[in-house]
């Protein structure tokens, strides 16, 4: 009797054991499930991304070979205009004054009586077969005039704009890159492409006045977590802002702007100093000049107001001088008035409502990425 008791107390106390044993396990799978297909997704989806920016950048065909250096303006080459040639006949014949041909004239409305107007220069023959036609007089028949009731519109020129008259002109834009052709017929948003060496090539879109829509739509339109680059919506190309401004999502799988904080490296920076972002209207290369994470939110300690487009001269420099303050690193290259600038900013978790911005500037027309590689190289961390 004792004996199975014990026996039955052992088993009453290996039950819960066993219980919670056994949902320790079911839960430990269920884990290793979840783990296993978020790892799956992740490298379906970078997989997915990778594979439409390789398209992406086959629609767009790469940077055009014969663009003209920033700053130039290309002259279009008119091709002169030939004159028909008139091959001579075998027999050339006398040339004549042209004699204006009778106005013929139906028969019902001819008269036996009214003398009859023959070509003299035909054949006697053909004479013979020629239409009669009437004789004009001299006298016209008298047409009637308008009624002089009706107002008469008189030709006044416009008078000569003084001092004091404001002429405003709507600005005209350049033609469009051919190589973006196969992009825009795919989405019409489009305004440029970006090339980051080692990181990225994808195509810039644009929306006026929404910075939202490609937040969470890829470039074909469809639902995406990863979105598409953007351009910030209050951006113009024509006229262009001083300061143009593209977005994109800082994704944990590297994809879009995953790996843009890496320019807070100054290791990478001196590898990869040159960004170059196409528009649909012109080429151009950018140097990097500064790279720091901020805050979004106002009133924060380290909030920094990244959305400015258009400057006077006191306005940039204050702006520039805010940018290369932040950096965290010192860089040589030099910002003056009249360089075209380029944010690229993305999210950050450093700060609240963080955003990882790096600053750029256009390169001139007297410099080229072998002068900014060797730029670079002077870059010191502060």
């Amino acid at each position: 009797m004792k004996q199975g008791h014990r026996e039955d107390h052992r088993r009453r106390r290996r039950k819960p054991r066993n219980i919670v044993l056994t949902a320790f396990c079911v839960g430990l799978v269920v884990i290793l499930l979840g783990m296993g297909i978020y790892v799956a997704q992740w490298y379906l989806n970078l997989g997915r991304i990778r594979a439409e920016g390789q398209r992406y950048a086959r629609m767009y065909g790469g940077r055009a070979q014969t663009a003209a250096p920033p700053g130039d303006t290309p002259v279009p080459t008119v091709q002169p205009t030939r004159a028909p040639t008139v091959q001579p006949s075998a027999t050339p014949e006398p040339t004549a004054a042209p004699t204006p041909s009778p106005t013929p004239v139906p028969a019902a409305t001819l008269d036996a009586d009214m003398p009859v107007v023959v070509d003299e220069t035909l054949s006697p023959d053909a004479a013979a077969t020629t239409t009669r036609t009437p004789e004009i007089s001299a006298t016209p028949t008298p047409v009637a005039g308008p009624d002089d009731s009706m107002p008469v519109a008189v030709d006044e020129p416009i008078p000569t704009p003084d001092g004091d008259t404001l002429v405003i002109a709507l600005p005209t834009a350049p033609p469009i890159q051919d190589s973006f052709r196969t992009l825009l017929s795919a989405n019409p948003d489009t305004v440029g492409f970006l090339e980051i060496e080692g990181m990225l090539s994808l195509p810039v879109v644009h929306r006026p006045n929404d910075n939202d829509y490609y937040l969470d739509h890829n470039f074909e339109g469809a639902k995406a977590l990863e979105g598409t680059l953007f351009l910030d919506g209050m951006n113009r190309l024509v006229p262009e802002d001083d300061c143009l401004i593209v977005y994109g999502h800082n994704m944990k799988n590297h994809t879009m702007f995953g790996q843009l904080s890496a320019y807070g490296d100054i290791g990478h920076l001196r590898q990869y100093p040159v960004v170059h972002f196409d528009t649909v209207y012109e080429n151009r290369s950018y140097v990097a000049f500064a790279a720091f994470s901020a805050s979004m939110k106002p009133g924060d300690a380290h909030y920094f107001d990244v959305r400015n487009f258009i400057f006077d001269q006191d306005g940039f420099d204050k702006f520039v001088l805010k940018l290369q303050s932040r950096s965290v690193f010192k860089s040589p290259v030099d910002v003056r008035y009249g360089d075209r600038l380029l944010l690229l900013v993305t999210c950050d978790y450093t700060n609240r409502e963080g955003r990882f911005i790096l600053a750029l500037r256009q390169l001139r027309a007297d410099e080229n990425d072998g002068n900014m590689f060797a730029l670079a190289l002077q870059t010191e961390m502060k």
